[in-house]
């Protein structure tokens, strides 16, 4: 019976290091895959409201911007330093204030309630 035992403990350590594996390969490739898609230069803050481009600014300017909305809230975005943020929001939930600054290439601020986003983009 002890050897039965000595097996299942040996196979379950076999499958474990299998598990830490795959999940330590996984890791590292979606490492790699956020960096490859992060290399091209920031260089441009798209604004969109409702689905409509309303504004490219220019990264490289410090600049302060209030965005009106569809349904008549606001949002103010700040470009300082190659870094964008939403400093006020007229929204109830202001997420998008809390989701912070953002430089790097294909990042993102939602403002679902206003239907505002700001995304980081190079000049492609």
């Amino acid at each position: 019976m002890t050897e039965s035992k000595d097996t299942k403990q040996k196979l379950l350590k076999k499958q474990d290091m299998i598990l830490i594996a795959v999940i330590l390969a996984a890791a590292v490739l979606l490492f790699l895959g956020a960096k490859l898609m992060h290399k091209s230069p920031a260089e441009i803050v798209e604004v969109s409201v409702d689905g409509k481009v309303v504004e490219i600014l220019d990264l490289a300017k410090d600049q302060e911007l209030t965005i009106d909305s569809v349904s008549g809230g606001t949002n103010h975005l700040i470009i300082k330093d190659r870094e964008a943020w939403v400093s006020e929001a007229t929204c109830p939930d202001k997420i998008c204030v809390h989701q912070g600054k953002i430089h790097l290439d294909g990042e993102i601020i939602v403002c679902l309630p206003n239907k505002m986003t700001a995304q980081i983009k190079s000049r492609k």
